[in-house]
């Protein structure tokens, strides 16, 4: 079987370039989470033949581990940036090996054009994650509110990726939510974090991975639904 990707290409590429037309305000953020130049789908292989077959139960599996690390990851990450350090080398590693392999999932299911639209989202929400956190240290309030508008356009961004590759199994309006939900987990612990509430700041980094686990599973379960010829039941 040939890989059946829900993702028409056109609306890859018109999402993935609308994307990259954001800045992130690098001028004035020392700490670059990624490298919009490279290519994220550099190291994914061109499926001929019969399709990678990934089970709906691995799948849950991975999207839930991976997502739920990566709310672990990005906080960690704007504690560091928020503490003053502006080499952050291995935990912008850690970040960039979780983004990779979100990127590797998402591929295998539909397609290197999809894991390439994919991850230039992805990637560029981290990047303005750790600008909030950056214009929060240096109280830097422009800066902070224009992190703030690259979020908010990056959830609708998004949303109509997700919606689009599981065609409508995850709600346009259900993602939206959840990515806002997302947002604002981060967003205010990076708030409680910088204003050295040490415990609030814990509870909604907690709060961030709870919510993780809960869009993993959305997530998972509208691709499963899908029934395509790369993940079966």
């Amino acid at each position: 079987m040939s890989r059946v990707s829900s993702i028409p290409l056109t609306l890859v590429l018109a999402v993935a370039l609308g994307a990259c037309g954001s800045t992130t305000h690098e001028s004035t953020t020392p700490v670059t989470v990624f490298n919009l130049a490279a290519d994220p789908a550099r190291n994914i292989p061109v499926v001929t033949g019969k399709a990678t077959v990934l089970s709906a139960a691995t799948l849950r599996t991975t999207l839930d581990s991976l997502l739920s690390s990566h709310a672990e990851l990005i906080t960690g990450l704007a504690h560091e940036v928020g503490v003053g350090n502006n080499s952050p080398t291995a935990a912008i590693n850690a970040l960039a090996a979780n983004t990779q392999a979100l990127t590797d999932a998402i591929a295998l299911v539909y397609g290197r054009d999809a894991g390439r639209a994919f991850a230039q989202l992805w990637e560029q929400h981290t990047q303005f994650f750790i600008n909030y956190a950056q214009a929060d240290r240096s109280h830097d309030h422009t800066a902070k509110e224009a992190a703030e508008e690259q979020l908010a356009d990056y959830q609708s961004d998004f949303a109509s990726l997700l919606s689009t590759a599981t065609a409508g199994g995850v709600g346009l309006v259900a993602v939206t939510r959840l990515l806002h939900t997302h947002v604002i987990d981060i967003t205010s612990y990076i708030d409680a974090d910088a204003a050295g509430h040490t415990a609030l700041a814990a509870q909604l980094r907690a709060q961030a991975i709870t919510h993780a686990h809960i869009i993993a599973r959305a997530i998972a379960d509208a691709i499963a639904a899908q029934h395509l010829d790369t993940v079966k039941s």
